[in-house]
């Protein structure tokens, strides 16, 4: 697909190409269209004025998987800080965790295309529909995050990711939660994969807000993002309700 055929590149010969097409898929092809329907034009030129670093920086925790046996790994933004000479790209710094064995990372994000709804949601019953929203949609970008070399079982991010937002009355770009209602509410999806350093072989790793690109059987929640209770012990102890 032409307008996102630089993501299906990047995937082309990478262990998450096939979940990577499947999430370009399901972004071009919507299961509720009538708001999520993207017009086809990247307007990143247009949209190069707003600064993204407020809704970069998660709402909430970020919740997170690596390998195929999802053993959750903590993922923490410290700092997100917009270059002084690209605008469209953002440094980051942070931290991740796997069970005890925590690892400082830094590295950038690229926005790489805005998209814009077709449609516009105001909310349930319309709650949102005379506060001026101007527009919606979404910025999907590339990123890669190095670990510390001198600390333990550290390796290399990349991937690909999504942002949805709106514009407010003001003209201001704000995170989007309009829909914070809904069963399958998300933001800040990152998909892509983690290797070690100096191995070849890497591990799928995906986090969000809310809810993880292509969780397979470790989310069965309807109303929330709920664990399994087979993955409990690959670090989702606190989910357990018993």
């Amino acid at each position: 697909m032409r307008t996102l055929s630089f993501i299906l590149l990047l995937a082309s010969t990478n262990l998450w190409a096939q979940q990577t097409k499947e999430w370009v898929n399901s972004l071009e092809n919507p299961e509720f269209p009538m708001f999520n329907q993207l017009k086809p034009e990247n307007k990143l030129s247009d949209y190069l004025r707003f600064d993204l670093t407020n809704i970069l920086d998660p709402a909430s925790k970020f919740l997170g998987y690596i390998g195929k046996d999802y053993r959750r790994i903590h993922v923490n933004f410290n700092s997100i800080n917009r270059s002084e000479t690209i605008q469209n790209l953002y440094f980051v710094t942070g931290q991740t965790t796997v069970f005890k064995n925590t690892c400082d990372f830094e590295g950038t994000i690229s926005i790489e295309q805005i998209r814009e709804f077709k449609n516009m949601y105001f909310g349930v019953d319309n709650m949102y529909e005379n506060d001026g929203i101007k527009a919606q949609g979404i910025a999907i970008g590339k990123y890669s995050f190095i670990e510390n070399p001198e600390q333990q079982h550290v390796g290399t991010f990349e991937g690909i990711m999504t942002l949805w937002w709106y514009i407010d009355k003001d003209d201001n770009i704000k995170y989007y939660d309009l829909n914070n209602h809904s069963d399958r509410y998300k933001n800040n999806q990152y998909i892509g994969t983690w290797t070690e350093y100096g191995k070849s072989a890497p591990k799928i790793c995906n986090w969000g807000e809310h809810r993880i690109p292509f969780s397979g059987d470790l989310d069965w929640g309807a109303g929330e993002f709920s664990v399994n209770p087979k993955y409990y012990e690959k670090g989702w102890e606190e989910f357990n309700r018993n």
